[in-house]
This record gives structure tokens, sequence and C-alpha cells, in this order.
């Protein structure tokens, strides 16, 4: 894999450069970019219909939202991380408190985009209008989020494969179903033979790249939603098939990813699980009351 951004180049092109920049980093600054993209052209737009008030300062006003969006979508990722470490948070939280867990992009997704409509809120924008204008560019930033995640190597894999690649893959590289992460941030597993320098771990057994899954999927979402954002008119029917979407998409996957799980109400779930099913729960609610309805008021 790619732990920072000189072994992405060496690989595409053989040069031979020493870039130390953190590929996860370079690729959530590229999610965080592309969000400001897509919410600054659906902010122009909604404001040409005559959605949102006339006399907002666009560019002020995502100036704004990338920092606060950025500062408390970091901090969310970094509490959703230990939140997941129950164990320890219940028996040594003094261990707990000042040890690092890494980071859950959905943390950092669903604390950002509560902030995101907080501040649109506060600027007369309705919030479900403020969540339709914001839920192509969050599935964007998720899907470059994710494959960050697996060119870096950065944990976010799946469970030991120990099926054959099936017949209807074969077109594809075998790490497209059972992936070892080579030179992983991470330095998990064992040792390369005959590497040099400071990320020489591979994984002994084949993984599922669900990291990549995530990406491709969630890519292919987006471009479903910027195609569905002109014919929707309904203000919030965007958002809740948005929510429905990310909700199932995360469901699904955390079926063979290695992530803690929890049991509730009798049922063994992990965290992200949990959240999804409260994102499908949102959708689905929110679909069946939007079409109800009979004006195409602007809600809350």
């Amino acid at each position: 894999m790619f732990p920072t951004l000189g072994y992405l180049l060496r690989y595409l092109t053989g040069w031979n450069l020493r870039l130390p920049v953190p590929t996860f980093g370079f690729f959530m600054a590229l999610a965080f970019w592309a969000a400001y993209v897509v919410f600054s052209m659906e902010l122009r737009r909604k404001s040409a219909a005559g959605a949102i008030p006339v006399s907002l300062d666009v560019r002020r006003l995502m100036d704004r939202l990338l920092l606060w969006c950025g500062l408390i979508g970091f901090a969310g990722a970094l509490l959703l991380a230990k939140l997941e470490d129950t164990y320890n948070l219940f028996h040594h939280p003094w261990r707990w408190l000042p040890r690092y867990h890494g980071l859950t992009y959905f943390g950092g997704l669903l604390f950002g985009a509560v902030t995101f409509f907080i501040i649109l809120r506060r600027r007369g924008i309705p919030v479900a209008v403020a969540a339709d204008i914001g839920s192509p560019g969050m599935m964007l930033a998720y899907a470059i989020g994710r494959l960050g995640c697996h060119l870096a190597g950065d944990g976010d894999w799946g469970i030991v494969v120990h099926a054959p690649k099936p017949g209807w893959l074969s077109w594809a590289p075998d790490w497209v179903w059972a992936a070892h992460y080579p030179h992983n941030v991470l330095r998990q597993g064992v040792f390369i033979p005959g590497c040099t320098g400071d990320y020489c771990a591979t994984l002994p057994d084949g993984v599922f790249p669900t990291s990549l899954y995530e990406a491709i999927v969630c890519f292919a979402l987006f471009f479903v939603l910027w195609g569905l954002r002109r014919r929707l008119s309904r203000p919030g029917l965007l958002f809740c098939i948005y929510a429905l979407f990310i909700g199932v998409e995360r469901f699904l996957v955390e079926y063979i990813r290695i992530t803690p799980r929890h049991v509730l109400l009798g049922l063994t779930l992990t965290q992200a699980q949990l959240i999804s099913l409260g994102c499908i729960a949102i959708g689905l609610g929110g679909i069946g009351y939007i079409l109800t309805t009979s004006a195409k008021k602007a809600y809350f």
C-alpha cells in the first residue's frame, strides 16, 4: 500500500521521490475540498432558485462551514473511535482517556453534518433544505475518505477471506477479493523479506478490502444523488434518500469488517451498525412523511 504520497508516486510513475505527506491525511483534505466544491455549487443553485435567502454571502458562509465542520467533524471522528473501546472505558478509564484510538470516518461525517445543518439553519436556511444541499457532498467526501483508507492501509480492512475468489470476479486482480495490504501505515502483519524503510509489514492472510468496496459503492451513490438533486422538489427528500443509502451501505459492509461488536436487545452489532439503523429509520420515515404531505414546504 501507500503510507505516504512518496510510495504512491513511485508506484504510479517509478519516480523515487521522498514525499512524507501521509496518504490518508492527503485524502482527508481532498475529501473536505471536494465537499466544499459540491456544497458551494448547491448553495448557489438553491440561491438562484430562491430556496435560500439571496442576501447570503456564499463564499464567506462556505469558509465558515469548512472551518467549523472540519474542527467538530475531527472531534467526532476521535470521539466515536474512543467509544468503540468500551472495555477500557468502564474498567480502566484512566487508561482510556489519554489513549489515542484512531479516527472513525463515520464519526467525522455525522458530527460534521450536524454542524453543517446548525450553521445553515442559523443563516435562515430550513434544516430540510440544508440537508438536501449537503447530501451529495457528504456522500462524495465519504467515498474519497474511504479510498484514502484503502490506499494507506489504515486498518479499516475486513475479516480474513477463506473462500476462493469467485469466477465472476476472475477479471479483477486477486487483491480486490483478498488484500494483504503490504507496506500498510499501521505496520501490522509480518515482515516483508528484503524490505527496507519504515513500512515493511504485510498481512499474513488475505482480508476483504472493505474500504475499497465502500469507496466504489459511495462514488456510485454520489452520482445517483447528483442526478436526483434537480428532479426532487420536496425539501428534505434528497437527504432522506442519502440517509437510507449510507445506512444500508454501512450496515451491510460491517458484517465483513473487523470491528468491535456490542450486544443490544439480543443483537450483536457494531457501533456503526447501530448508527446505520438510525440512518435507515430516518431515511425511510422521512421519505414516507414527505411523500404523504401535500405541500412542498420547507421543513424546520
